[in-house]
């Protein structure tokens, strides 16, 4: 197969599309860390965990890392060999929405149907465990007492299993008898209404953690093995499911300990079955949100999709490069000169024609301080600087920033700062120093109005973008990727064979990533809400960035004084969150009033290209509580107008009619 026809790398991107083998291949983790990404695991400790996070940021990879196939591969396949060397012994257990939605009812659910599901739950898990306990028998190095240990085994039922199994086999197969009775059962009940009705064999939890104390004593070498079960996408069980989950985490004993895996919203309750009193974290369980940590360790995230990228390269027959090169692949934007290099990707300009920028200001001189046209063509010629649209748009940046309080110091202002704007065209930084530094805060945001201005899309380029907008979840990494492989390919290029992957392809490619990320991220309740005020925000953002004064540079988080909010924009706030719209920022931010802590988002980077706001946070601003609530509380709606006027009103000339508007909003 030539390079030429070779397939994406990037088009698999979730975990359940490799085998074991594959998962084992593909694993990257972190650099200069002892443990790693294994270590925020944790298999080795009794405490239960939930591991939580967004769609796509690793866990179900990492649970099955450390799952008994995937341990016996790193192995020379022998199980049990694995388990000894490892300490533990992963049982992965995939939650199924077809195998648990035919035990769903609404709340309050009758205790019938809680036992039903109870008794068929701990079942499955059960035959997964005696599963990978008899691929650790067939173990040549292992002393394992098999008749010792199925007789024991039985024992732990209340009624005795027909046909008295005597081995593993005959073990596995009554486990899985009666797991298809159940589900017939159950399936049939549904059809003809009536509630499903088979004997219960056992006591909660005498088979979850029971069989691993049995192991222990008929198995000697596996005595230090700890048991997880590793239980994924939790956010598949209903309200009445998990509280059965909640019960064996409360109730965990011996050498058996459980991490479930789940979407940040994944956890509906954290109450009991019987009293429901809730399971309490730190004591009886920790929580690991996995993307949070990534995103707290930039480097080593870096590092990790570093090596994800290059693995996926190898794995279709690229030429092996070194990880620092990546970036070589990626054209990206040169800075270099205060970013002459920009000129060549906007229309080539017009002979005896003001650039658009400055027939704006034009108009703004003319409506605001009443100036004479005379003045004004002074104003505008001291602004100039040839062959150089950045320093042009930054001086006029930096003009509208300073605006003149009357008409007398307009054209004075103008040949100070256009003077500024030369000297640094010439590379004197002392005698621009002023101007200087506002394009050291505000590059970003003078970049997105010039494209905006010759009405360009914003560009997006360059590897250590790419990683800034994933947001810490690699999958967001691998989609653009892919959406950038197929562009570059589109537009007869060679990615990762010759030359780098174009501007153009990078920007559309992570548009259209973008577009993937906001249509599936459904929230399932109240989700036309949701989008419609995260769509006010990442309008608000980008409405600053192109005003003629912006309030931050590099705008895309926002504080909030959540006590004061009303129920239902909390709600919609905790929704944007869990379906990672919004970044929740931990460290908060200190009320320049009130010097309270406030709650801290930052929109999700993935979402910036759909807006053309910043991917790298840096300004933050306040929202008051009547803004915010009419962003985020349909209640509120019908102020939204009136208040994004107020607010934005001293950063937006009145006569600009250049600047983005949302129809629903203003």
């Amino acid at each position: 197969m030539s390079r030429s026809s070779q397939e994406n790398p990037f088009d698999l991107n979730k975990a359940s599309d490799f085998t074991d083998q594959e998962i084992a291949e593909q694993w990257v983790d972190l650099a200069n860390t002892a443990g790693g990404l294994v270590d925020i695991l944790n298999p080795k400790s009794r405490m239960p965990m939930l591991l939580l996070g967004g769609k796509g940021s690793g866990k179900t990879h990492l649970m099955r890392y450390c799952s008994a196939p995937v341990q016996a591969a790193r192995h020379s396949g022998d199980v049990a060999q694995a388990a000894i060397a490892d300490g533990y012994l992963g049982i992965y257990i995939p939650l199924d929405a077809l195998n648990t939605d035919k035990f769903a009812r609404e709340e309050p659910v009758e205790d019938h149907w809680s036992l039903v599901f109870a008794h068929y739950f701990e079942l499955w898990l059960a035959t997964a465990l005696l599963a990978t306990i008899r691929d650790c028998a067939r173990s040549q190095s292992l002393a394992f007492s098999e008749p010792e240990f199925v007789g024991a085994v039985v024992e732990l039922f209340d009624i005795e299993p027909a046909g008295m199994p005597t081995s593993l086999d005959e073990l596995l197969d009554h486990f899985t008898r009666t797991r298809k009775n159940i589900d017939s059962v159950v399936n049939n009940s549904r059809l003809r209404g009536e509630r499903p009705l088979f004997d219960i064999t056992f006591s909660a939890g005498r088979l979850a953690f029971g069989i691993p104390e049995l192991v222990s004593r008929h198995a000697p070498d596996l005595d230090d093995v700890l048991f997880v079960y590793l239980i994924d996408e939790v956010e598949n069980l209903t309200a009445d499911q998990q509280r059965f989950l909640n019960s064996l985490i409360r109730y965990r004993r011996g050498s058996a300990t459980i991490r479930v895996g789940g979407r940040l919203y994944g956890m509906k309750t954290f109450e009991t079955t019987g009293a429901g009193e809730p399971i309490r974290l730190g004591a009886e369980f920790e929580r690991v949100v996995l993307d949070e940590i990534l995103r707290e360790q930039p480097e080593q995230y870096d590092g990790l999709v570093r090596r994800l990228v290059a693995k996926r390269l190898e794995r279709v027959g690229y030429a092996t490069a070194a990880l620092s090169s990546i970036d070589r692949y990626f054209e990206e934007v040169d800075n270099r000169d205060y970013w002459r290099s920009v000129d060549r990707h906007l229309p080539k300009p017009k002979e005896n024609q003001l650039a658009p920028y400055h027939r704006k200001l034009a108009t703004d001189l003319k409506s605001n301080l009443d100036l004479d046209d005379l003045t004004i063509t002074t104003i505008i010629d001291a602004l100039q600087v040839p062959n150089h649209r950045f320093l042009e748009k930054a001086a006029a940046f930096q003009y509208r920033k300073s605006w003149p309080a009357n008409p007398d110091g307009a054209a004075s202002l103008a040949i100070e700062v256009g003077n500024q704007a030369r000297a640094l065209d010439k590379g004197d930084r002392d005698a621009g120093g002023d101007l200087a530094n506002l394009i050291s805060h505000f590059s970003s945001d003078i970049l997105a109005q010039l494209f905006h201005d010759y009405a360009r899309r914003l560009p997006y380029a360059g590897f250590a973008t790419m990683v800034e907008l994933s947001q810490g979840i690699t999958r967001n990494l691998l989609v653009n990727l892919k959406h950038i492989f197929r562009r570059s390919r589109f537009a007869g290029e060679e990615p990762f064979i010759s030359g780098a992957i174009s501007i153009k392809s990078q920007s559309d490619g992570v548009r259209d990533g973008a577009s993937w990320f906001w249509e599936d991220a459904q929230p399932p309740s109240g989700g036309l809400q949701v989008r419609d005020a995260v769509e006010s925000i990442a309008v608000l953002f980008r409405t600053i960035r192109l005003s003629h004064s912006p309030s931050e540079c590099a705008l895309c988080a926002f504080s909030v004084p959540l006590d004061s909010l009303s129920e239902n924009s909390r709600r919609t706030l905790s929704v944007a969150e869990n379906w990672s719209y919004l970044v929740k920022l931990q460290e908060g931010r200190r009320n320049k009033n009130s010097k309270r802590i406030d709650a801290l988002y930052q929109l999700g980077p993935m979402l910036a290209p759909r807006w053309e706001v910043s991917e790298n946070r840096r300004g933050t601003i306040e929202l008051q509580q009547d803004l915010a609530n009419a962003m985020l509380d349909p209640a509120h709606r019908a102020e939204l107008p009136n208040l994004m006027r107020k607010r934005l009103a001293r950063l937006i000339a009145p006569s600009d009619s250049g600047l983005p508007t949302n129809p629903r909003l203003i």
